[in-house]
C-alpha cells in the first residue's frame, strides 16, 4: 500500500458523500500549495503519458511559474483515485492510501502534477485543487476515459482553415516571430539549428494586442481592457470582421517591435526612477541572471513583466494612430515613432503605473483588469502627443 499525505488547511477541505442513498462513492476536494505536493502518486489509472515539452504542458507551467496566486482558479486541478482518505484536523493533513495501484492513483491532470513535482522547490505562491474520489473501483476505466476526452471548441483552427487569419498574416509575414504563432490548435515550429521546438504565441494574443490599437473601436473612454481579460473575446470580435484589420497592415510591425521593446525596458526603467523591480515577487529576479526571453524577439531578460502591466502601456499608444483617408489604412500620426514617444513618456507611464499598482496591493492582474489604469496610460500619452 502506498500513502501519502497532504497539507491541508481545514477551511479548503471538503467532503462530498454520493448523492444517492445506497451510493458507495466518496468526493474530497482541497487546495494544495504548490510546494506540498507529495511526489509518487501512482499513475497508472491515468489512460495518457505525460509529454512535458507540448504546448498544453508549457502552458502550464508558464500559468505555474507566473507565481499570480491564480493557479488554482486557472487550473482544472487533479483527479485522483484512492482506497482511503482521511483528514487530521490538529495537524491539518490529509492523507491518501493507495490500496492498489491499478484501480487507485492520478485519472487526470497528469501533466498538472508533473509540472508540480519538477517545480515544488521553486517556494512558489500558488494552491492547486485535488479532486479525489473513493469507492469507484467498478468504473475506474469509465471515469479515466471520460475525464481525458473533454475537448475544447477550437475556434481559431477553424478560422484558420477558412483563410480568416490572411488579414493579420499579411501584416506580419517576415516578421521574426510569425514562425511561432500557433493559427491553429497544437501548431508547432522547430528550430532547424538544434532541432528543438519552439515556444509559440497564441493567435488570439496576437489579435488582442492588434485590437488595441483599433481606434474605430476604442477611443478616449472606452479601453480594450478585454485585450488582457478574455483572448477569446478579441477573437470574436476580429472573426466578425476580418477584413477589416487589413487597416492594420502598415502598422501592425511596429505594434509588435513597440511591445517589445517595452517588455524588455520597463523593470530597469522602474529601477531608474527609485523603484525597486528585483524586490517584487512576480519580477523573477535572479542576481543579475537572465530568467526568461522577451514573447516576440527572443531577447534575453533579467526581469520578468507581467502582461497586466504590459498591455495598459502598450494600449495606450493607440492615441497615436490615425486612419489615413485616402488609404483607409492606420498609420502613425506625423510619422512619429512610438518607441521614440516610449522613451520621452517611459518614466512617467512607468511610475504611474507602478504606484497604482501599489494603491491596490501590488496585483499584476488586478492592474491588467481595472480600466482606470488604462485610462491613466492613455492620457499620459494623450499629454505626450
Amino acid at each position: 500500500m502506498i500513502t501519502k499525505t497532504f497539507k491541508v488547511k481545514a477551511n479548503t477541505f471538503r467532503k462530498l458523500d454520493d448523492p444517492f442513498e445506497n451510493g458507495k462513492s466518496r468526493k474530497y476536494v482541497f487546495y494544495v500549495k504548490t510546494s506540498d505536493i507529495p511526489e509518487g502518486i501512482p499513475m497508472n489509472t491515468n489512460p495518457r503519458e505525460q509529454k512535458l515539452n507540448s504546448q498544453v504542458a508549457r502552458a502550464i507551467e508558464d500559468s505555474l511559474c507566473s507565481n499570480d496566486g491564480y493557479f488554482h482558479l486557472k487550473n482544472r486541478g487533479v483527479v485522483v483515485s484512492a482506497g482511503k482518505v482521511t483528514y487530521n484536523n490538529l495537524k491539518e493533513e490529509v492523507t491518501l492510501e493507495f490500496d492498489d495501484t491499478s484501480l487507485h492513483g492520478n485519472i487526470d491532470g497528469g501533466h498538472t502534477y508533473k509540472i508540480l513535482c519538477e517545480h515544488k522547490d521553486d517556494k512558489l505562491e500558488q494552491y492547486v485543487q485535488f479532486e479525489v474520489m473513493t469507492g469507484i473501483e467498478d468504473i475506474i476505466e469509465d471515469l479515466a476515459r471520460a475525464r481525458n476526452t473533454s475537448v475544447q471548441v477550437d475556434e481559431k483552427s477553424m478560422a484558420e482553415l477558412a483563410k480568416k487569419f490572411d488579414p493579420i498574416k499579411e501584416g506580419l509575414e517576415g516578421m521574426p516571430f510569425y514562425n511561432r504563432i500557433a493559427f491553429k490548435q497544437n501548431q508547432t515550429s522547430f528550430d532547424s539549428e538544434n532541432g528543438k521546438s519552439l515556444k509559440m504565441i497564441d493567435a488570439r494574443e496576437i489579435v488582442a494586442i492588434i485590437n488595441m490599437f483599433d481606434i474605430s473601436k476604442f477611443d478616449d473612454v472606452k479601453h480594450p481592457t478585454q485585450a488582457y481579460s478574455s483572448k477569446q473575446k478579441m477573437l470574436d470580435l476580429y472573426l466578425q470582421d476580418p477584413e477589416h484589420y487589413r487597416k492594420f497592415i502598415n502598422i501592425a510591425p511596429d505594434i509588435f517591435d513597440l511591445y517589445d521593446e517595452i517588455e524588455c525596458t520597463f523593470a530597469e526603467t522602474y529601477n531608474s526612477v527609485g523603484g525597486r523591480y528585483g524586490r517584487k515577487k512576480y519580477s523573477g529576479y535572479k542576481d543579475g541572471k537572465i530568467v526568461g526571453k522577451s514573447k516576440f524577439f527572443q531577447k534575453d531578460l533579467y526581469y520578468k513583466v507581467p502582461d497586466g502591466f504590459l498591455y495598459p502601456v502598450v494600449a495606450a499608444f493607440r492615441t497615436l494612430v490615425v486612419e489615413n483617408p485616402e488609404t483607409g489604412k492606420y498609420e502613425w500620426r506625423d510619422n512619429k515613432d512610438p518607441i521614440e514617444i516610449w522613451n520621452q513618456c517611459k518614466n512617467e507611464l512607468v511610475s504611474k503605473l507602478m504606484n497604482f499598482a501599489l494603491a491596490i496591493g501590488d496585483n499584476p492582474n488586478a492592474v491588467g483588469k481595472d480600466s482606470n489604469i488604462w485610462d491613466l496610460a492613455y492620457m499620459t500619452l494623450v499629454i505626450q502627443k
